[in-house]
């Protein structure tokens, strides 16, 4: 009972870490932030946004816009969320807010819905740039439009005056200052717009990777796999998943803390990254657990590379410790092409067990 209890409380300083570690980026973004649960109510709001509509960081979770926004803002809110949820992709709007000053600033705001593997909506990540100095550039480009089509008409007015030859001509040096400043404005714009793809590519990594071993996390390895699996259906193309275990990592944390537990998970998913091609699946899918999926590869090419992965894990040496590293691989090779990647997980799985059944620091084949 003891022993589970402790089981609990390290997964729950591990979980409580992880979460800081999350919030701690998200709280550090200049740009609005938020997260919604799959009814669409506050789980999360970073100082930029909770400042931007006055909302009380102690009492906004669980909450939605129409109780914590401005009426004038929320049903937009509101809509534009189930907009997002109902393309079941990223999704672009302008939503608005008032500064303190009582002016009105222009969000242009993208939600990514998030669904688990059974399809089922789980949730909604949102993040907003202020666009009012842009629209307001592009009203300004609108208005000198407008005035230089009246400039040009004056224009050839006085083409047909000689009299008025200087007065064209003060005209013609005034539409090129003009032309400079619309050249100005087009390379602000630009720049803008490579901001905002910089920004999409952020939010694709955050909810692609591990913060810790910058390897994909679960979903995202779950998900590749699935492909794979499918790919695999279809043409026959032979699969191999290993299942491998940091040997004894519990003793570890409990020895030397979990920042050299954190070390050690680190220094590993290096040790997969300069061991393993591009082309193969890597994942963190578990505290000290990881999964490989390998395709095309025959028995004897993936037993060699298993082979240099033991070795690569004996020899990571982790700064001020006496940390010996091993690992315990499960493997299952994929011959029924029919079987999907749950029971071929699964049965990795029970590979896994028998290897540290039969003294870790193994690997074991089903």
């Amino acid at each position: 009972m003891s022993n589970t209890i402790e089981t609990l409380l390290e997964e729950n300083e591990k979980l409580k870490h992880k979460i800081e570690q999350f919030t701690g980026l998200l709280d550090s973004i200049p740009d609005p932030v938020f997260m919604k649960d799959d009814d669409l109510r506050w789980i999360y709001g970073n100082p930029v946004i909770l400042n931007l509509y006055g909302i009380d960081p102690d009492n906004y979770m669980g909450k939605t816009e129409d109780q914590l926004l401005p009426a004038e803002f929320a049903e937009s809110c509101m809509e534009s969320d189930k907009q997002a949820v109902k393309a079941r992709g990223v999704t672009k709007s302008t939503e608005r807010a008032r500064d303190e000053f009582d002016k009105i600033h222009f969000y242009e705001v993208f939600k990514v819905p998030f669904y688990q593997k059974d399809e089922k909506f789980r949730g909604l990540i949102g993040v907003g740039r202020d666009i009012t100095e842009r629209k307001e550039v592009q009203e300004k480009l609108e208005e000198a439009n407008v005035k230089l089509e009246e400039e040009l008409t004056i224009r050839r007015k006085l083409e047909k005056e000689n009299a008025l030859q200087k007065k064209i001509m003060q005209q013609q040096s005034e539409l090129a200052s003009k032309s400079e400043k619309l050249v100005q404005i087009n390379r602000e714009l630009e720049e803008e717009n490579k901001q905002r793809q910089k920004l999409e590519e952020q939010l694709r990594v955050l909810a692609n990777t591990d913060s810790l071993t910058g390897l994909s996390n679960r979903r995202h390895t779950m998900n590749l796999a699935n492909l794979e699996f499918e790919r695999s259906g279809r043409t026959s193309n032979s699969l191999t998943l290993l299942m491998i275990d940091l040997d004894l990592f519990k003793c570890i944390n409990d020895t030397y803390g979990h920042q050299a537990g954190d070390q050690v998970l680190i220094s590993f998913a290096k040790c997969l990254k300069d061991n393993l091609r591009k082309i193969d699946i890597v994942g963190r899918i578990g505290g000290e657990e990881f999964m490989v999926l390998f395709s095309g590869d025959t028995k004897e090419q993936v037993e060699v590379v298993i082979e240099k992965l033991h070795v690569a894990t004996r020899a990571i040496v982790i700064p001020n410790t006496d940390i010996s590293l091993s690992m315990s691989v499960g493997v299952y090779q994929l011959e029924n092409y029919k079987i999907g990647l749950e029971k071929a997980t699964a049965s990795a799985d029970d590979a896994l067990y028998l290897a540290k059944e039969n003294g870790r620091n193994r690997t074991e084949w089903v």
